[in-house]
């Protein structure tokens, strides 16, 4: 959606909500809103003086609470706060009692009192009773705090009864109103509300789409300059390790170094090839070629390029249900692909044990299924799904880009077949791909 138009729509969407307020607010009596806009009794973050009152609680035992409940004042004084005066009083009343002081703290409490009856916080006037009743009661004084209770009791009886006669006046006001007249007025609201919402979770929804494609690109800039170092590292120190004089690097060595630099020489082609892949989807160029191959032969081939992967200690073998002149209708450089996906992905996350890779007629009919079964770490079951979208990786530290699996299960679509993980194989991971035997 354009940011554009969703400004536009959202500035309507505001004067239609406005020019709805309008008659419910001339049509409701000025008491009735008095009732309704009550206001807060208590100190709220975000209000002035809260983060200092919060701090001369934090520090009521010690001498700091007086620098704290001083700053409070002067946030006081220069806010104009009633609360906030009334607050100041509340902590030097805490203060006070702190330090045994009772005469003084029963002396903030009045102001506090005080300025709760004058600005109407009658909550904050109670509390401030309460406290004066309770010290006086600490210090014997038990007439005088009797005096006090009597005021609470009398500001309990007084608050009681104004709340009855605005209860009964909000009744009467409510019976002379129209119920078609609510019912207009509260359709017309929650219409108004409905299109706000509507826009802002739009334009909501448009920037974290932005955002989150923006994270995504960032995230593969990493990913791939990481992924493509440590293989160009590898072949460039390797490389130079053969160009040593001669007698410094035996035979031996040379053909293992050899070996090194192939295989992460294939380790970045693979990479390559999986964001040529990616691109060649985005932009619609993936193509598949169906002709009539044999079966097992895509599985031979991936067998053979990825066998230097194959962790030492490790044995990698094949068994199928068809012979080799069996044969398929379907693209052999694509099977090929998503097998070498599939045994690359069991190699990094197998340590010992097998890689089993098996081609089957039975595990569903009309079927060709290819497996690769390891004995690895394993897939979580409720990561089955998660780990083929594009950039997942369950082990960050892994060698890859988080792209094979999402490209597999890409050429799944395109052969019109499925690739997925067998949740019920507990032994390690077993990954499967089936497509259709014939598809002329």
């Amino acid at each position: 959606m354009n940011i554009d138009l969703s400004r536009k729509i959202l500035m309507t969407g505001i004067m239609l909500l406005l020019s709805a307020f309008m008659p419910v607010c001339l049509y409701a009596q000025s008491d009735n809103l008095d009732n309704a806009l009550e206001k807060n009794q208590y100190l709220q973050e975000g209000d002035p003086g809260y983060a200092e009152f919060m701090a001369a609680v934090l520090n009521l035992n010690n001498d700091s609470s007086m620098y704290y409940a001083e700053t409070l004042r002067q946030v006081a004084e220069t806010t104009n706060s009633p609360l906030t005066k009334i607050y100041y009083y509340k902590i030097l009343s805490s203060i006070y009692l702190d330090r045994n002081y009772k005469d003084m703290a029963i002396d903030a409490s009045r102001h506090q009192a005080e300025l709760a009856q004058r600005y109407n916080y009658p909550l904050q006037l109670f509390d401030a009773y309460d406290k004066i009743a309770n010290t006086l009661i600490l210090q014997n004084k038990f007439a005088e705090a009797h005096d006090v209770f009597s005021i609470i009791e009398e500001s309990l009886k007084e608050m009681a009864a104004r709340v009855d006669s605005n209860t009964e006046r909000q009744m009467r006001l409510q019976k002379d109103r129209s119920d078609s007249s609510q019912v207009v007025l509260a359709l017309f609201f929650l219409m108004i509300m409905a299109l706000l919402i509507s826009i802002i979770y739009s334009a909501v929804s448009y920037n974290r789409n932005l955002q989150t494609v923006s994270d995504m690109k960032t995230m593969f800039v990493q990913n791939m300059s990481h992924e493509i170092r440590t293989p160009l590292n590898a072949i460039v120190g390797f490389s130079q390790l053969l160009a040593l004089p001669d007698g410094l690097v035996t035979e031996e060595e040379k053909a293992k170094y050899g070996e090194y630099i192939k295989t992460n020489s294939n380790m970045l082609t693979m990479l390559v090839d999986d964001i040529l892949n990616l691109s060649d989807v985005e932009s619609g160029n993936y193509r598949v070629s169906m002709e009539r191959t044999k079966c097992n032969a895509p599985v031979e081939a991936a067998i053979q390029t990825t066998a230097l992967r194959v962790p030492d200690g490790v044995n990698m073998y094949y068994t199928t249900e068809v012979g080799d002149d069996f044969i398929i209708v379907s693209d052999a450089h694509r099977i090929q692909q998503v097998l070498i996906n599939y045994i690359t992905n069991a190699c990094k996350h197998t340590k010992e044990g097998e890689i089993h890779i098996h081609c089957s007629l039975k595990e569903r009919p009309e079927y060709i299924t290819y497996s690769v079964t390891d004995t690895g770490e394993g897939v979580p079951e409720d990561k089955a799904e998660e780990i083929f979208v594009r950039f997942t990786k369950l082990d960050a530290f892994a060698q890859g880009t988080g792209l094979g699996l999402s490209i597999c299960r890409m050429i799944a679509t395109r052969l019109n077949g499925v690739v997925k993980l067998d949740t019920t194989y507990k032994r390690g991971a077993r990954f499967i791909f089936q497509i259709p035997l014939n598809q002329e």
